[in-house]
């Protein structure tokens, strides 16, 4: 073999192998670009939620927070960033405006009143940020500056618990005299205590036979049951029914009757909201003659209306989550499926 040709075939092997060298160099690099570009659009992908809760004193709230954190996951493709106002207006606009500044893809929350959202509703509609609300509704002049809301029509779960005293009251209490009634109501302004409220006095207003000897807001806390509870006996209101407008006021209206001897359900009939686990073992043992659910577990249809949003999806401007009344002598048959 020439001299000339070794050279000429060494100079074809070495190009050959820069050339297989570059090309694998190449492919490395576009697999590193696409990798990255696909890191990227993975993280695009992923929605930031801004949830401002009212606050975490009720069990219903708890399991409405716990139904917001499981359905708003990471295995979902959802960032959430929950705040707690902790009962505080201030609290939970500010919130809401440190959620505008972080420019996330989705607001929610549950406003502790009914009033006083406009200003901040604005800032969030001028930012392109959708709000959803859950749980409790709001008053504003403009009912575009939120996208939907998600929860329980209030009003009719007035309506189905006067409903059921009017249509109970009728085979046990045979007595001429107005039956007399004490309602321990949420927070005032609250939409759950504005719905309610109306409910169950247009109710029982139309049944004619009912007085209402006291009226008076407990917060929706045991506490708040506690209190009103001791003012009606110091008031010797000699109550017929009690409606208390959620069940930790209820059990703590429950407490002070038995430290006083009175017979919870039996002496005094009682009606409550919400329809946590420790209302249903109540009823179990006699203490509450009825609650009305009113559902927390709204994670989901608040996740789906998310999705809806951001797709460009016609969405409802209400959206109703499922609930059901339950006389305590349905209780056993539901308590096993109470997730909360």
């Amino acid at each position: 073999m020439g001299k000339k040709f070794r050279k000429k075939l060494f100079v074809s092997i070495f190009l050959i192998s820069c050339t297989m060298l570059f090309a694998g160099c190449g492919q490395r690099h576009s697999e590193y670009e696409e990798q990255e570009s696909s890191q990227a659009e993975e993280s695009e992908a992923v929605i930031t939620v801004g949830f401002a809760q009212s606050g975490s004193g009720a069990t219903w709230n708890a399991a409405n927070i716990d139904s917001i954190k499981q359905n708003c996951s990471e295995e979902n493709g959802i960032r959430l960033i929950l705040e707690n106002a902790n009962d505080s207006l201030d609290n939970q606009i500010a919130s809401i405006r440190s959620f505008i500044e972080q420019d996330v893809d989705v607001i929610g929350f549950s406003p502790l009143v009914s009033e006083g959202w406009d200003d901040v509703l604005r800032e969030a509609k001028a930012a392109g940020i959708p709000v959803i609300l859950v749980d409790r509704t709001l008053n504003t002049s403009d009912d575009t500056l939120y996208t939907c809301w998600v929860g329980s029509d209030f009003l009719l779960e007035g309506y189905k618990a006067a409903d059921w005293i009017i249509e109970y009251m009728k085979t046990n209490h045979t007595g001429t005299e107005k039956i007399k009634v004490a309602l321990f109501q949420g927070t005032i302004g609250a939409s759950a205590e504005v719905g309610r409220t109306q409910g169950v006095e247009e109710m029982l207003k139309i049944a004619g036979n009912y007085e209402f000897v006291y009226k008076a807001s407990g917060d929706f806390k045991y506490d708040g049951g506690v209190e009103n509870m001791e003012k009606v006996l110091e008031q010797n209101l000699d109550i017929d029914i009690l409606i208390s407008e959620n069940d930790d006021m209820t059990l703590g209206a429950i407490e002070v009757m038995e430290r006083n001897g009175i017979r919870p359900g039996k002496d005094i009939v009682i009606v409550s909201f919400d329809g946590v686990k420790a209302a249903f073992e109540a009823m179990i043992e006699g203490k509450i003659n009825c609650t009305m659910e009113c559902n927390p577990l709204s994670g989901k249809p608040f996740v789906d209306a998310i999705r809806k949003v951001l797709n460009g999806d016609p969405v409802d401007k209400r959206v109703y989550v499922q609930e059901e009344l339950f006389p305590a002598d349905t209780a056993a048959d539901y308590i096993e499926n109470r997730k909360y």
